[in-house]
């Protein structure tokens, strides 16, 4: 594993190409609303580089997580990072969802980082096939995609929905000075499944 790999990876250890990677502080929010155990079973859906399927696979050594990913830049990145960590418990499954899915069994933990513009389609297949005690947590950049999220997690009956909209920013150096760079809001809605 690499050295000093544990929650709260910095950006810079995963291998990344021109596929998006969620940043740290996203992650770190993202991840403490699954309310993970090291039993967990997880799907995250459009994991570009797998940096959220690293850290939970770290968190979840007993567990297993379901790696979905589209685009074949990103499957190969998350192969990567997945040989870099060493982990053992995350499937790599490339496909769109929600027909990659059809062979996943038992999920009790979701991440959406990305829906390919189907979104009512995962809802449903949510609404068959993840456990009754279950929390979905989907990431979000525009204010269309945050709107139809909190309808469909209103529509399937989700409950203690929470919106957090996470502006980070972060220091640059500028000679002996320091500002701070902005980087695009985030909104992050969480519900649960009971």
């Amino acid at each position: 594993m690499v050295e000093n790999a544990s929650y709260g990876i910095e950006d810079e250890l995963f291998i990344r190409g021109k596929v998006p990677m969620t940043k740290s502080e996203i992650r770190a929010i993202t991840i403490s609303k699954l309310k993970l155990t090291r039993e967990s079973r997880v799907l995250d859906i459009g994991a570009g580089t797998g940096s959220i399927s690293i850290e939970c696979g770290i968190a979840c050594d007993k567990g297993r997580i379901y790696s979905v990913e589209r685009n074949q830049e990103g499957i190969d990145l998350i192969n990567k990072n997945i040989e870099k960590f060493k982990l053992k418990n995350i499937e790599v499954i490339h496909g769109t969802a929600p027909e990659a899915f059809k062979n996943i069994k038992k999920i009790e933990r979701v991440i959406i980082g990305g829906s390919g513009g189907k979104l009512e389609s995962i809802f449903e297949w949510f609404n068959d096939n993840i456990q009754k005690e279950s929390i979905v947590v989907a990431n979000f950049i525009t204010i269309e995609n945050l709107y139809k999220a909190v309808k469909l997690f209103k529509k399937y009956k989700y409950k203690n929905i929470e919106v957090v909209q996470a502006s980070i920013s972060k220091s640059k150096n500028i000679g002996d000075l320091t500002m701070l760079i902005g980087n695009n809001p985030v909104f992050i809605v969480t519900g649960n499944k009971k």
